[in-house]
């Protein structure tokens, strides 16, 4: 393989190692708020009973799989960074329309749309990873970016919940988190591959 094989000194020297790490934290901003948070605003917010909810659930669950699936037969025909900002903008989209539904075809094009970015996206942080910086130090340059990955992780659902308290609902904390997500897409779409 004549692939560049970066170092983790090297690769953190890089403004793709950061900008795909913020981009990646960005993403479990929502990912993360969604799976703590959606099934309660579905009912208290929404409405729904739980048994409905968890419909919802199961079809965003079913959808992230078909998003895998998507990722695996487009993965190498596109730039990874652009369709990881469309996934990025597909998030906000998918959030905003969980925290507005107005109805149960809301509800569904949200678990359509931010369940299969969510299977698009996933897989795809570690493929472009490995395409940008080579698979020498693969495991240490992922393992330091876990560490700022996780405070999008930790983050979301606590921003989520804190306007929650704050407001009685989940709007101002799922649109702040939507709208977070869709500038995310920034540092996908900016990380180009080292030269």
């Amino acid at each position: 393989d004549s692939q560049r094989q970066y170092t983790t000194r090297e690769a953190l020297a890089t403004s793709a190692f950061w900008l795909i790490a913020l981009g990646h934290g960005f993403a479990l901003l929502v990912v993360t708020s969604v799976n703590v948070h959606a099934i309660t605003h579905m009912k208290t917010g929404l409405g729904y009973t739980v048994s409905q909810a968890a419909l919802v659930i199961t079809l965003m669950t079913v959808s992230q799989i078909a998003g895998v699936l998507i990722g695996w037969a487009i993965g190498d025909r596109f730039q990874k960074r652009y369709v990881a900002a469309c996934c990025m903008l597909m998030h906000m989209v998918g959030l905003l329309l969980l925290t507005y539904a107005t109805g149960p075809v809301m509800l569904a094009m949200f678990a359509v749309i931010h369940g299969s970015a969510w299977g698009l996206r996933g897989p795809m942080m570690q493929a472009i990873r490995a395409d940008y910086f080579g698979r020498r130090s693969i495991g240490m340059i992922l393992g330091l970016s876990t560490a700022i990955i996780a405070v999008g992780q930790v983050a979301g659902p606590l921003v989520a919940g804190v306007f929650a308290d704050w407001f009685g609902n989940y709007r101002v904390g799922f649109t702040v988190l939507a709208l977070v997500a869709g500038a995310g897409s920034i540092f996908f779409a900016m990380a180009r591959k080292p030269a």
